[in-house]
């Protein structure tokens, strides 16, 4: 009971809300009325502190904003200068004369212009240049001399002004079926595109395999050319000084077009025999034949020999021959002799068994669908030869074969009587 009264007795505390300052707020008026009238006016002040802060926060925010418009308005204009400095979008159009020296680097270009009213800003000028690596491309051979240039040409048409001007040539050129790589390389010498000595480097140099997989894994043994057979036989039109693979490659294209659009490599995943060697099959052929018609039956020969490995080891063509003898001599050779016939060299098909390193000729489309598919007969050629019209004789035994060679030799003789 003691301890309840003590509490009852105790002061009243003020309620934290009720004092300012410390004071009560009857204390606080009561203070207020007896200052001078000029610190009564410093005291009222306060009670336009929350006010003022606001507005001053407000202005400035104001003032923030507007400098943020501003700089950004500046850096707007600048920059749609800059970029009609470079692409010359609304630039005033009127000529002036320069002078360009010989050997004239981007830095001097970019004073020259700037002087004679071209460009309105050489830094920017010189940066645009750097970017483009200017002064070590071989694009940009600056010429001396003077120059008549309009103010409202872009940075890269002010530039190619300055550049020697070469005159694109076309040729068109057309390579007969069953070409071979010299033949094929002779016609680009003698149409202006390289020389053969810039071919046969690019051929034993580029990386031909990395742009076309038919070229990748081909054995290179024994073997004188790894695009022979690939160069696609057919007309085009080329541009003149370009490099050995800008025409090597065209051909290429074409063949592995006509490859898709036929079928060729889906055909040859389902064959027993890959493209390089499927190629090197209608090759012979288009050696071999002389007329399209027989070229179905001149495969059906070889793929027979092929099937037949234990009786027929050696296709005996004498294509594959000539073929070796041309690449030795680099030159065409038609005439075999007897001695030729026992020439020690993988391509020699009367020594060799199966077909030779690789194809002897660029072959035509017939050849290779040929080389797909060959004739069916009622019975087994294994031999073929022709007459001097080119006409075919097929034989089953060699004793036939020998007939059609003796009957071939009797008419010939016949008509020279």
């Amino acid at each position: 009971m003691e301890k309840e009264k003590n509490t009852q007795n105790k002061p009243k505390k003020p309620n934290k809300k009720e004092l300012i300052g410390g004071y009560t707020r009857a204390e606080y008026a009561a203070a207020l009325r007896d200052l001078d009238p000029e610190e009564k006016d410093f005291f009222d002040k306060s009670d336009y502190t929350e006010t003022q802060s606001t507005v001053s926060a407000i202005i400035k925010a104001l003032v923030y904003i507007v400098a943020i418009i501003t700089v950004s308005i500046a850096l707007s204009t600048f920059a749609l200068a800059c970029a009609n400095d470079i692409f010359a979008f609304v630039k005033e159009e009127k000529t002036v004369e320069v002078v360009i020296p010989d050997y004239v680097t981007t830095e001097e270009l970019s004073e020259i212009l700037g002087e004679a009213g071209a460009i309105n800003y050489p830094w920017l000028f010189r940066f645009y240049c750097t970017l483009k690596n200017v002064d070590t491309s071989p694009a940009y051979k600056f010429v001396g001399g003077t120059y008549t240039i309009a103010t409202n040409m872009n940075y890269d048409t002010l530039m190619l002004s300055f550049v020697e001007t070469v005159t694109l040539t076309t040729v068109r050129i057309t390579f007969p079926e069953g070409s071979t790589v010299d033949e094929i390389i002779a016609l680009f010498e003698a149409n202006g595109c390289s020389n053969r000595e810039a071919f046969l480097e690019c051929m034993t140099t580029y990386d031909f395999g990395a742009e076309y997989d038919f070229l990748k894994d081909i054995d290179m043994t024994g073997r004188y050319y790894l695009l022979e057979g690939y160069l696609y036989p057919d007309t085009y039109d080329f541009y003149t000084g370009r490099k050995p693979e800008y025409y090597l490659c065209r051909l290429l294209d074409q063949f592995a077009k006509v490859f898709r659009q036929s079928k060729f490599f889906e055909a040859a995943e389902e064959s027993e025999y890959t493209i390089d060697e499927l190629l090197t099959i209608a090759s012979i052929i288009e050696k071999e034949a002389y007329q399209v018609n027989d070229f179905d039956m001149v495969s059906s020969v070889i793929h027979n020999r092929l099937k037949n490995p234990e009786t027929y080891a050696k296709l005996e063509c004498d294509s594959t021959i000539v073929y070796a003898l041309s690449c030795i001599a680099g030159k065409r050779v038609t005439d075999l002799t007897a001695e030729d016939l026992e020439l020690d060299n993988p391509y020699n098909s009367y020594e060799e068994e199966g077909l030779p390193p690789g194809p002897i000729c660029s072959p035509s489309y017939n050849s290779i669908a040929c080389a797909f598919d060959p004739a069916e007969t009622d019975k087994t050629y294994y031999y073929f030869v022709s007459d001097k019209y080119g006409v075919m004789y097929y034989a089953t035994t060699l004793k036939d074969h020998e007939k059609n060679i003796a009957d071939i030799k009797k008419a010939e003789a016949n008509e020279n009587q």
